[in-house]
């Protein structure tokens, strides 16, 4: 190699490295043979100036690779493999004719959809429930995640009762959590409360029908397991802000009526926070709400001894 080309590599290792100092760690073990740069979401660059001579380029083993392509060479695609413990990434022997090659890495997405990992730790940290005590768990979404910070004094007056709500979450998100964050804890009753976050198209279009088998699902997994079921309405809402073009009014009329039917149908506690939280147009009450979807702690103190009359129901 010459000495120009050596001085053209060297500057562009310390461009690409104050580049990525600026804009975002690399979460890699610097490599000796050159530098990872990220591309764009779900893509690595690995920038190759110190070719392998035999072609296997070690990278970390941190890295999630689903494939990768050569960009330096007309964009082939190479394999990876595990070589003796090492994430290996087999290039030509040869290097191709460019100052500094580039290898474009696409990673396997790591998104935790369902959010599983938010309850991990206080999950496994959650004492068995002992013979008398009466466990609660309350699945929902913000408006069950808020009432801890909104109005405490309710889950401190009642410390049997585990508040496992996650702000934003569909009924498809909590069915798939439904396992670790309320089987697992050994309830003896669920509340369920789920369905505007679906109505506000948070992870896309789906029916009303669709949603409510995501609920009915739940409680289907709850019965099996010996735990006592609770169905709660959607509180009444006009708009969401996140999702202006959304009107939610009627459709969470409809969805509120094929939970109460399910749940008369089946032999389950219908829960209505609706029928006293909604106004002449068919919204939350002002004075209930922080906006027009959440309730503020005059909402929760409505709330409450509804859903202490529903436990009370359920259990007995």
């Amino acid at each position: 190699m010459n000495i120009y080309k050596k001085i053209i590599i060297v500057a562009i290792a310390f461009v690409l490295n104050a580049s990525v100092g600026f804009s975002q760690t690399i979460p890699y073990e610097k490599p000796e043979w050159g530098a990872y740069t990220i591309e764009e979401e779900g893509f690595l660059l690995a920038h190759v100036f110190n070719w392998p001579k035999d072609g296997k380029l070690v990278i970390d083993r941190a890295i999630k690779p689903r494939e990768a392509i050569l960009l330096s060479d007309s964009n082939k695609k190479v394999k990876i493999k595990l070589i003796d413990g090492k994430l290996t990434i087999l290039l030509p022997e040869t290097a191709p004719d460019a100052q500094v090659s580039v290898v474009r890495i696409q990673l396997i997405p790591t998104e935790d959809w369902a959010n599983l990992r938010r309850y991990n730790k206080v999950n496994s940290e959650l004492k068995a429930p002992s013979k008398k005590e009466i466990r609660v768990v309350f699945m929902g979404n913000s408006i069950t995640q808020n009432w801890t910070r909104d109005h405490g004094v309710f889950f401190e007056n009642n410390p049997s009762y585990v508040n496992r709500g996650i702000s934003g979450q569909t009924s498809a998100q909590m069915l798939l959590r439904f396992r670790p964050d309320v089987i697992e804890l050994n309830p003896k009753v669920v509340i369920i409360s789920a369905g505007t976050n679906d109505i506000a198209e948070n992870r896309g279009l789906i029916s009303i029908k669709r949603i409510a088998g995501n609920i009915f699902s739940m409680a289907e997994l709850a019965k099996k397991h010996k735990i006592k079921v609770v169905l709660a309405s959607v509180l009444p809402a006009t708009s969401y802000s996140w999702s202006p073009s959304i009107e939610p009014a009627d459709k969470i009329i409809e969805l509120n009526k094929l939970i109460k039917q399910y749940a008369k149908d089946n032999k389950i506690v219908y829960l209505d926070y609706y029928t006293p939280m909604v106004n002449e147009n068919k919204g939350l009450i002002e004075k209930l709400g922080r906006d027009t979807v959440h309730p503020n702690a005059a909402g929760y103190e409505i709330m409450e001894p509804l859903v202490q009359k529903a436990i009370a129901k359920a259990l007995y």
